[in-house]
């Protein structure tokens, strides 16, 4: 069903899409799939957003990153002439528990021309298998290799990005970083973050049924991701509900106005504007939830040159 109160057609497309096309391939409500099913469902979905194949970069290259819980597999994106001093570190999607190299392969691969900067993309331990902090340890993890030349040169300057629980990973891998006092990320990008695990905001309950994004879906997530008996207002958790550590590097945050999740990115902005960190905010007006993976079926010009332009900025400079 689609929520009446919808009015722009490029939402009513993304939903429409997805819903023919879970009624095609017969797929089975969310409640009843499970853990490795809707992983499964979720990389076949990907697929959906594109009408023709992903941007060109010149190397894909499959690497193993060394981390404390595990090896991880990565993605080395290399555009044509990709500048060598700087890389993104890009963290992908899925609740916590869904997700991967594959999904995200499109959106790197397009990040990695609009920068002329070298993307990897990696794999981190989902819930509910490994619920939390395990995927932060890995993020963390992954920084500190790329940092210290785990994969060769180390770059001189490292961004890093993540996308809807993505973000909630990487900005409590930035606490931890920030807190240690040795933080060599410079710039964090958070798309369509998922920065509150209680889900009280507003707009979870205003955009919660109807809107691509279900707030029962989130709660599964969030059941599947937290601990027994865990705090889910804990600061690695909920970032939007605490003050950034000090250290905090400059953040962009890009969100849809019609997501559940649309109000943590306006309560981290007020936590960022608190502690007088640079950063820039941006609604995509009339866009559900992770809007920016779908450039090939809804005009985001506009909203994808807003972190172009940002992304590219701090590529060029330093």
């Amino acid at each position: 069903m689609i929520d009446s109160r919808i009015n722009p057609q490029a939402a009513r497309s993304q939903i429409e899409l997805v819903r023919d096309w879970a009624l095609r391939n017969r797929v089975p409500p969310w409640a009843e799939q499970t853990a490795p099913q809707a992983r499964e469902i979720f990389r076949e979905a990907a697929g959906i957003k594109l009408t023709g194949p992903p941007p060109e970069v010149a190397r894909v290259q499959t690497v193993s990153l060394a981390a404390s819980g595990g090896p991880l597999e990565g993605r080395v994106y290399t555009p044509e002439g990709g500048a060598s001093d700087a890389v993104l570190l890009y963290v992908h999607g899925g609740g916590y528990m869904v997700g991967g190299l594959e999904e995200a392969d499109a959106e790197v691969r397009r990040l990695a021309r609009a920068m002329s900067t070298p993307v990897i993309s990696f794999r981190y331990r989902l819930a509910p298998e490994h619920p939390w902090p395990a995927a932060i340890e890995d993020v963390v993890d992954v920084v500190r290799l790329i940092a210290g030349g785990g994969l060769g040169k180390a770059p001189r300057r490292i961004a890093l990005m993540g996308v809807s629980a993505g973000a909630g990973l990487a900005a409590a891998a930035t606490r931890r970083l920030a807190a240690s006092g040795d933080n060599p990320v410079e710039l964090l990008a958070l798309l369509s973050p998922w920065l509150d695990l209680t889900l009280s905001s507003p707009s979870a309950t205003l955009y919660g049924t109807g809107f691509f994004q279900e707030l029962s879906q989130l709660a599964d997530f969030a059941d599947a991701y937290a601990p027994a008996g865990a705090d889910r207002a804990h600061p690695e958790m909920s970032p939007a509900r605490h003050p950034v550590t000090p250290g905090w590097p400059r953040t962009i945050l890009l969100a849809a106005e019609l997501d559940p999740l649309a109000d943590d990115a306006a309560l981290f902005a007020r936590r960022l504007a608190e502690a007088q960190v640079p950063h820039d905010i941006r609604y995509a007006c009339g866009m559900l939830h992770g809007f920016h993976t779908w450039w090939h079926r809804i005009d985001i010009e506009e909203d994808l040159a807003w972190l172009d332009d940002r992304l590219r900025a701090w590529a060029a400079t330093g």
